[in-house]
């Protein structure tokens, strides 16, 4: 697919390849594969148009293949039909009377893609239908076609949610049959996307779970289920009705099991105070368990219920538990460890240690890396250990460079910022460099934006492409951001030669502690100077606007997998929560949750960032650590309306009020 498209070259290569449709079998089948490629790669297309032209005929073309004697016709045929179900399943569509009979072909591989293509391409009304064919052959094909299967038949209870008793039903039963890792890994997760996003299958699939790790013979995936369930359970009708399931991986499973079993129990008891002082019970009956881990879980845990069941103050200790059960830090753990030891050998050790002048694991990481590429002394070529000439990995010289460039900027920016004088605070995050003129112009402007807690500080990162000019005297010239910044100062370039880079930089300040969007007008001012030429005349360089949004202040931090749900449920207790309901002018949900993660730039999790082929429907997980170390989650829920268009629901958490308002508000 060319980005130079010429309509006279396309018109002529789709005119050869519809002539190409009426040759012999091979000649017709790859023509026809060829055209359905493209339906799958031109974005720009919709319904039975690829390119502008129609080939609906193609569909036509793979009916005629889906009926022939020959079975390998039959499966490139089917197995074309399910590629473009992917991407055009309206099209599709149009061949699923024909790709029925082929649920009882000989060949298990052509029947278990007929199957998923009618899942992707079938209707509610024939949903029961499908599931009773599926089960009739699973035990016969591969855990590759299984895991296919799996994976169309949640696409299909999250298209029809009024079908998810029979789907979870179907998912529950495979369950409980005999499978590798991956396949039952596949099973569980389907069925916790599907918990998560249809409400009404909330109960019936937790049950599902628990059934499952009755008899589960992989430890991690018991773990993973035992986590979803300490997160779940406290928010449903009878949480009691789960806990014998829980318990008795405490009293029957291996070390690994019998923790995550103690960390969902306390999970339970930390929000369900009516079942606290019997899960107090449970748990002691554990007290003496073999491992060590167990065990110290279980006196710590137990320690807090039982103060939480003793103290009159009961909110107090609860609050203290969920601190203690939070995977969440608002500091690094480094960093506290350095402090204490500077504190302990300090004149002031008699006074109380304070965790709030701590930064957070990034902003740590980073001026850690930074004061190594500083200090590291430098080897002489035939001094011991040094690295023999030439032959240094690139990965670590890659590395090394960033780390003496980030120390350079870090060195700059903080020269700057003292000559100014008063205290900016911690240096939050740097975002990355962008253009601001065109990659390919004869000055080009990268601009760099450093965020700290009350200022913003803008390097503009400057190259001459044009040989035998001489660049004197670059000044930055910024309009139109006041009155909600202050220009505090400003640095210039004196000389820049051909092929040249340097940085000039431009310090704003924050007029209140309310985040500030905007878009400033910017300016080059220098002194151009020809070869030869030792006067020069001065000259003005237009350059795009710099615009600062809600995104340039996050920094994206991901979460460990299967994570997210703990944390975003901890924030309900103990945090503030912004919803937002919005339309979005995107052609594809794809297009949209693409823009949502650009905009806020956040770290999608759970593997979320991808939205499936084909699904009207994709809710979007991501998190983040917002200008002055809040964290913050985000759930964006994106679907297709028939009349309405594309819709959002956004929701946002975070201990902060004030984040969770713009943050929601950001794509408005």
């Amino acid at each position: 697919m060319s980005t130079d498209r010429d309509p006279a070259v396309e018109k002529m290569l789709m005119s050869y390849l519809d002539s190409c449709l009426k040759k012999s079998e091979m000649v017709t089948y790859e023509a026809a594969r060829a055209l359905c490629n493209l339906a799958t790669y031109d974005d720009s297309g919709g319904g039975t148009s690829v390119l502008g032209y129609d080939i609906s005929h193609v569909t036509t073309v793979l009916q005629i293949f889906l009926t022939s004697p020959k079975p390998v016709i039959r499966f490139g045929a089917i197995r074309m039909l399910n590629r473009l179900a992917q991407y055009r399943p309206q099209l599709a569509a149009r061949c699923n009377c024909d790709m029925e009979p082929l649920l009882s072909d000989q060949n298990r591989n052509t029947a278990t893609l007929a199957l998923t293509t009618l899942l992707k391409t079938g209707h509610e009304s024939n949903v029961e239908r499908l599931v009773k064919q599926i089960t009739s052959f699973m035990s016969d094909i591969s855990d590759v076609f299984k895991i296919e299967v799996v994976r169309a038949v949640k696409a299909l209870c999250l298209q029809y949610p009024a079908k998810h008793k029979t789907l979870m039903a179907f998912l529950s039963s495979n369950l409980r049959e005999d499978g590798t890792a991956d396949f039952k890994k596949d099973l569980v997760e389907a069925l916790i996307t599907i918990i998560g996003q249809v409400p009404a299958a909330r109960e019936m699939g937790l049950l599902h779970l628990c059934e499952f790790i009755e008899d589960c013979e992989y430890p991690n995936l018991c773990a993973r289920i035992l986590g979803f369930l300490g997160d779940e359970v406290p928010s449903t009708g009878h949480p009691s009705k789960y806990i014998r399931f829980i318990y008795n991986r405490l009293i029957l499973e291996n070390a690994l099991v019998r923790a995550a079993s103690v960390d969902a129990l306390t999970k339970i008891a930390m929000k369900c105070q009516v079942l606290r002082k019997d899960i107090l019970v449970l748990l002691q009956f554990g007290q003496n368990d073999n491992d060590d881990e167990v065990r110290d879980r279980i006196a710590l845990y137990t320690s807090v219920l039982q103060k939480c069941v003793d103290e009159e103050e009961k909110d107090i200790h609860k609050e203290g538990l969920q601190a203690l059960m939070s995977v969440d830090l608002p500091f690094s753990m480094d960093a506290l460890y350095d402090g204490l030891l500077d504190h302990i050998s300090s004149e002031n050790k008699d006074q109380s240690f304070s965790v709030s002048g701590l930064p957070t694991d990034d902003v740590y990481k980073a001026q850690a890396k930074a004061n190594a590429a500083l200090n590291e002394p430098k080897k002489k070529p035939g001094q011991q250990g040094a690295a023999a000439p030439g032959v240094k990995p690139a990965a670590q010289e890659t590395a090394a460079q960033a780390a003496e460039a980030k120390a350079a900027t870090n060195m700059e920016l903080n020269k700057i910022l003292d000559q100014l004088g008063g205290d900016f605070g911690p240096l939050q995050h740097s975002c990355k460099a962008q253009y601001i003129t065109e990659a390919e112009a004869e000055y080009t402007v990268q601009v760099v934006k450093h965020m700290f807690r009350s200022h913003i500080v803008l390097e503009m990162q400057v190259a001459n492409t044009v040989q035998g000019f001489t660049l004197e005297n670059i000044e930055i010239k910024l309009t139109g951001f006041e009155p909600n910044f202050t220009k505090l100062g400003d640095t210039e370039i004196v000389k820049l030669e051909y092929e040249q880079k340097a940085a000039a930089y431009y310090v704003l300040q924050k007029q209140n502690e309310q985040v500030m969007a905007g878009k400033f007008g910017a300016g080059l001012k220098f002194i151009v100077k020809e070869e030869g030429d030792d006067l020069g005349y001065e000259d003005d360089y237009p350059i795009e606007n710099v615009t600062i949004t809600v995104g340039d202040y996050m920094s994206p931090k991901g979460l460990p997998v299967g994570q997210f749900k703990s944390v975003w449920e901890q924030l309900a207790t103990n945090g503030s929560e912004v919803q937002k309901d919005m339309s979005l002018n995107f052609k594809s949900t794809e297009a949209a949750v693409d823009a949502i993660i650009s905009t806020l730039h956040m770290q999608p999790c759970e593997n979320t960032g991808k939205v499936e082929a084909g699904v009207k429907g994709h809710t979007l997980l991501m998190s983040g650590v917002f200008s002055g170390g809040h964290t913050a989650l985000v759930r964006a829920m994106v679907r297709v309306h028939e009349e309405k268009g594309l819709l959002c629901r956004i929701s946002c958490r975070s201990r902060n009020q004030q984040v969770c308002d713009v943050i929601a508000a950001a794509m408005l």
